[in-house]
């Protein structure tokens, strides 16, 4: 039934001018969306785990009327390539790197959802050169998040992800989605649409459990280590789910206490996705963060 606080991906990105493409990222035919002035600073963003740049359809807008401003789907996710190996920390770091070679991106801001955190902040340690600002919802990588991987809850997010790409159904779909998006009302159709077309590729099944595989390695060797965090020149923007009792949140305080220059913003009402959970409130706080001098 329609209502006129009918809300989807397109609702949002309708009055924006922006283009999608691939480009060749270091071999990796990657996908893309590009928009803002193109004489603006760089921003790109990065999903998490799973995900797609569509992870960030509400903030994308409003980002580019002052950024230009990139969302990619990264190595093994969304429409990108899948290699058929394990995929490790190292490995998504390398692509985004290609990524950025590829399109002439000398420096860039991040903002950066769970993995995508993760991601960008091993750039920032490691190739400070290439990094300005970041921005971390859901942080992860550090120790403290590790997950348990016999524990209950692990298991059944393994279950319920790698079942997902193995036979996707609306109903996975929207198992898949209560644990990252709060409110029911909040899980829009096309959202979980977007994420069965991705999970209906014939490649997808086993691109989840290299996925899988490759963060279990990355735990022994691609956390983020003391001296990383430590030794991170950037500016960071670290958004704090206080709602949402987890690793995550968890891993947003042990990155405050060891990056030199944070600020940590507690937003509430918002679990994973607090980027369109708390999406005015976000917008807004993270373009005070990425145009302040």
């Amino acid at each position: 039934m329609a209502t006129e606080n009918y809300q989807s991906i397109w609702t949002h990105l309708a009055t924006s001018s922006f283009c999608q493409g691939y480009v060749d990222a270091g071999g990796v035919r990657t996908r893309y969306v590009n928009g803002g002035p193109k004489d603006a600073p760089k921003l790109i963003m990065l999903h998490g785990m799973g995900g797609s740049w569509e992870n960030c359809f509400a903030n994308f807008p409003e980002h580019a009327k002052h950024f230009d401003t990139y969302a990619i789907d990264m190595l093994g996710h969304g429409f990108t390539d899948k290699p058929n190996r394990l995929i490790t920390t190292a490995e998504y770091v390398n692509h985004l790197k290609n990524f950025m070679d590829a399109l002439k991106i000398d420096k860039a801001s991040f903002l950066g959802i769970s993995l995508g955190s993760w991601v960008a902040t091993k750039l920032a340690a490691n190739h400070p050169d290439r990094v300005d600002k970041v921005t971390m919802v859901s942080a992860w990588g550090r120790l403290v998040a590790k997950p348990d991987m016999d524990s209950p809850f692990f298991k059944e997010v393994s279950r319920t992800r790698l079942s997902a790409a193995a036979n996707p159904t609306w109903p996975l779909m929207e198992k898949l989605f209560e644990g990252l998006i709060a409110d029911p009302a909040k899980r829009l159709p096309d959202v979980l649409g977007i994420r069965l077309k991705i999970y209906s590729q014939p490649d997808m099944s086993q691109a989840m459990a290299n996925i899988f595989n490759g963060l279990d390695y990355s735990w022994t060797d691609g956390f983020v280590t003391d001296e990383e965090a430590r030794r991170v020149k950037s500016p960071y923007l670290i958004i704090a789910a206080v709602d949402h009792k987890d690793i995550f949140l968890e891993c947003s305080y042990e990155y405050a206490k060891l990056i030199p220059h944070n600020r940590v913003v507690e937003l509430r009402g918002a679990s994973h996705w607090a980027q369109w959970e708390a999406v005015e409130e976000f917008n807004h706080v993270n373009l005070e963060f990425l145009r302040s001098q």
